[in-house]
């Protein structure tokens, strides 16, 4: 004859037990999947970024910095007595001139 099942409290507590046992197993199973699953994709996106993103932030630190190269250029020439056309001729960017870009400019 099988064994009585424990009523009461006790009986509560103990099939409750068993079931968070059981459920904190399964938990960890599917966790650890999980875990792998997250961590390939975070490895993706890491890479990505790094190939992608990394050459545009070099670029755009390029950019400022020959911005102000072209900056103290003009300076110079200003200086010696160059206006704002001879300027633009020589190839200057209206940025590196103290002017505001044609997209900035309200019509």
């Amino acid at each position: 004859m099988p064994a009585p099942k424990e009523g009461g409290i006790k009986g509560f507590l103990t099939r409750a037990g068993a079931s968070f046992y059981a459920g904190g197993l399964f938990m960890k199973e599917k966790g650890w999947v999980w875990a792998k699953k997250a961590g390939n994709v975070g490895f993706m996106v890491a890479t990505t970024s790094i190939v992608v993103l990394m050459p545009l932030i070099f670029e755009i630190m390029r950019e400022g910095q020959m911005i102000e190269a072209d900056k103290l250029q003009v300076k110079e020439l200003r200086q010696q007595g160059y206006s704002d056309g001879q300027l633009a001729e020589l190839g200057f960017p209206k940025v590196a001139m103290g002017l505001s870009p044609a997209v900035l400019k309200s019509s």
